[in-house]
């Protein structure tokens, strides 16, 4: 007597228990009484949100680590919509450990990376330079600012978002080694009688556009070299600012407040 088959159940994909990731806190923001939402843009797994339960607590096991750029060696439990923090191993020092100007250079790259990545796409180019960033934020004897800006011009390069500093954006004419206007809505320089109009136009000094170029060609071992007087590393900062802003199409609210306490 033939017997009938037993109905097979439908399958279901089973997410793992657990799986662990390098990641560098990209944002974050209280939850609960004691726990954290994290954005964290992690090696393998790309950008993903993380509940963080009860570190906020003054002997919370897992708080260390969990600062902004802090890198961090993680056990994330998968969830439908949150991943869940399970344990986090601090790899390396913090910029918000030492002052405030790094915080805020900290803070204009998360938002940066923040704005411009996806969630779940891994790009280990992004999170190879953020990584190097956050060290060398985390060093007491290196310039923020600097390292802010080289960062910041390696991002724009992976991300095909460079600005325009061999000829001018408005004519196509070669640039001249002398002062002109960077216009972020070209996405470039503009030089003598090309007038920018009604468009937000930065003064750009001669020396403020060589030192961009060499930025732009990653020739860091030039830039250091070079002697960074105040007006240079505010107009170098403040035209990079206006490219990145025009690119994202709203403000970058970290970079702000890098201008108020710089």
């Amino acid at each position: 007597m033939l017997r009938p088959r037993p109905r097979s159940l439908p399958s279901r994909r089973l997410l793992p228990a657990s799986f662990a990731d390098e990641g560098l806190v990209l944002r974050r923001r209280t939850f609960g009484d004691a726990d954290r939402i994290l954005v964290v843009l992690t090696r393998d797994h790309g950008k993903l949100s993380v509940l963080a339960r009860g570190v906020r607590r003054a002997k919370a096991r897992n708080g260390a680590g969990l600062d902004l750029l802090a890198r961090s060696q993680m056990m994330l439990i998968p969830g439908r919509n949150l991943a869940v923090l399970a344990q986090a191993r601090q790899l390396g020092g913090s910029p918000a450990a030492i002052d405030l100007v790094r915080l805020a250079c900290a803070g204009v790259l998360a938002e940066l990376v923040d704005a411009t990545l996806e969630d779940g796409h891994p790009d280990a180019r992004v999170y190879d330079i953020l990584a190097e960033a956050a060290a060398r934020l985390a060093s007491p004897g290196r310039d923020p600012r600097l390292d802010l800006a080289l960062a910041a011009f390696s991002l724009a390069a992976v991300g095909g978002y460079l600005p325009d500093l061999n000829r001018c954006v408005s004519c196509g004419e070669a640039l001249q080694d002398r002062a002109g206007m960077f216009v972020p809505s070209l996405g470039g320089v503009v030089q003598g009688g090309c007038v920018p109009g009604p468009d937000l136009a930065v003064p750009c000094a001669a020396v403020t556009l060589r030192v961009l170029r060499r930025m732009a060609a990653a020739d860091e071992a030039t830039v250091v070299r070079l002697r960074w007087t105040a007006e240079l590393r505010d107009q170098v900062e403040t035209i990079l600012v206006a490219h990145l802003e025009h690119h994202l199409d709203r403000p970058l609210k970290s970079a702000r407040v890098l201008a108020e306490i710089s």
